[in-house]
C-alpha cells in the first residue's frame, strides 16, 4: 500500500471586541480540521500457506483524526473574546495514547493458547498425584442430594449447589478432558512432520488521553468514558512434531507439578498467573529446538471520542467564559515480527483475571466457608 499523508484545510478564528462590540483585532490561523495518515512497510499482501511458514515482516498504520474548538470570554467592561474553528495544527502530526499500553499479559494469555495447541491440555502427572481428590469430588449425585437434607440448615441452600459446581468444575470436567486427550494422543500419528499452529488473545485497553498537535501547541485530550481500543496479539509458528511426545502426555517441570498440587494456587493465578507461566517456560525449553519458523502480530484498532469542556465565571477581570474542545479518532494499527526461535514467556503481571466462570467458582467457594461456620 503506498503511503498517505493528506489534511482537510481549515482556518482558525481568534477575535477580540471592545465594549461596543466593534472588532478591534483577529488572528487567523491556518489549520486542519481532519488527517489522513497511512503508512506502511514491509510484506503486503496474501500470504502463502505453504509449510514452513515464509519470512514475512510488515507494519500499517493508519489514523483519521479531526477536531473542533469553540470559546468566548466576556469581561468587565463589555469586551469580550472569541475562538472558534478547526484546531489542529497545518503539520500534520499523528495522535498518541496515554498511558502507553502493556502487551505483556496479553502477550501471556496468547502464549497460553499456543501452549494448550503444541501439547495439549493432558496431564497425568497432575491427575494421578490428584486421584483421591478426584474420586472424592465426582461423589456428585450424593452432593446435590445432600440439598434436600440441609434446606434448613443455616447456609445449607447455597452449599449444596457450591459443592455441585465445584465438583464439576474441578473434578468431573477435568476427568473427562483427560480421558478425550488421552484417546486422541493414542490415535495421533506423526512421523517427523511439520505442523502449522495459530493462536489469537484479544484484549481491551482504555486509554485516559489522546495527545494531538494543535494551534495552541500539543493538548492531551481526555478520552470519553467507556471508548476502548480493541488489542490483539497472534502468533503462528511451524514447528517439527514427532510420533511420540512425552510433553503432551505430562509436565516434566518438578516446580510446575508442585504448584499445580499446592491448595488453592488455582485462586492465585486469577490474579498472578504463576501456573500459566511455569507451564508456558516449560513448554519454551521442551520445544525450543523444534521451532521452524514463525511470526507474532500485535494489533489496535479504535474509534475514540474526545473533548475538553470548561464553562463558569471567571476571576479577575474575567466574568464568563466557554471553551469547547471536540475530536475523534479512527486507528488501526498492526505490527507484525518474524521469530527467530520459539517465544519465551514474559514474567505475570498482577491483576485480577475474572470471567464469568471464575466468578461463580468463587462465590461456590465462599459458599462453602459459609457452610462451614
Amino acid at each position: 500500500m503506498q503511503n498517505v499523508s493528506y489534511k482537510a484545510p481549515g482556518v482558525w478564528n481568534h477575535s477580540w471586541y471592545n465594549a461596543q462590540g466593534q472588532l478591534t483585532n483577529r488572528v487567523l490561523t491556518n489549520s486542519a480540521s481532519g488527517y489522513v495518515i497511512r503508512t506502511s512497510s514491509g510484506y503486503v499482501g496474501k500470504f502463502p500457506t505453504v509449510k514452513p511458514l515464509p519470512i514475512h515482516a510488515y507494519s500499517f498504520n493508519s489514523q483519521q483524526i479531526s477536531l473542533e474548538h469553540m470559546a468566548s470570554y466576556q469581561y468587565i467592561g463589555g469586551s469580550s473574546e472569541t475562538a472558534a474553528g478547526p484546531a489542529l495544527s497545518s503539520t500534520i502530526n499523528g495522535a498518541t495514547f496515554g498511558p502507553a499500553y502493556d502487551w505483556t499479559p496479553l502477550e501471556n494469555k496468547a502464549l497460553e493458547k499456543l501452549t494448550t495447541k503444541v501439547r495439549g491440555d493432558l496431564d497425568l502427572s497432575i491427575d494421578l498425584a490428584e486421584i483421591h481428590k478426584t474420586v472424592k469430588m465426582l461423589k456428585v449425585t450424593e452432593q446435590v442430594v445432600d440439598l434436600t437434607n440441609t434446606f434448613v440448615k443455616k447456609f445449607g441452600i447455597l452449599k449444596a449447589p457450591a459443592k455441585a459446581w465445584l465438583a464439576w468444575t474441578y473434578g468431573v470436567r477435568p476427568l473427562l478432558g483427560t480421558i478425550f486427550g488421552a484417546a486422541d494422543e493414542n490415535i495421533r500419528i506423526v512421523i517427523n512432520k511439520t505442523a502449522h499452529f495459530r493462536v489469537r488473545a484479544n484484549g481491551l485497553y482504555f486509554p485516559r488521553t489522546v495527545t494531538l498537535n494543535t494551534v495552541v501547541g500539543v493538548v492531551p485530550f481526555p478520552v470519553v468514558i467507556g471508548s476502548s481500543v480493541k488489542t490483539s496479539v497472534s502468533y503462528g509458528l511451524d514447528l517439527r512434531t514427532d510420533q511420540f511426545d512425552l510433553a503432551r502426555w505430562s509436565s516434566l517441570n518438578p516446580a510446575s507439578i508442585a504448584w499445580e498440587l499446592t491448595p488453592f494456587s488455582f485462586v492465585v493465578d486469577w490474579f498472578y498467573n504463576v501456573g500459566g507461566y511455569l507451564r508456558n517456560m516449560e513448554t519454551y525449553l521442551l520445544y525450543a529446538n523444534k521451532f521452524r519458523s514463525g511470526y507474532k502480530t500485535r494489533l489496535s484498532a479504535s474509534d475514540l471520542r474526545f473533548e475538553i469542556i470548561d464553562s463558569g465565571i471567571g476571576n479577575g477581570s474575567e466574568i464568563y467564559h466557554s471553551s469547547v474542545w471536540k475530536g475523534s479518532i479512527k486507528h488501526v494499527d498492526i505490527q507484525r515480527s518474524v521469530l527467530s526461535s520459539y517465544p519465551s514467556p514474559y514474567p505475570p503481571v498482577l491483576g485480577a483475571d475474572l470471567g464469568s466462570s471464575r466468578l461463580l467458582s468463587s462465590a461456590a467457594l465462599l459458599a462453602q466457608l459459609l457452610g462451614r461456620r
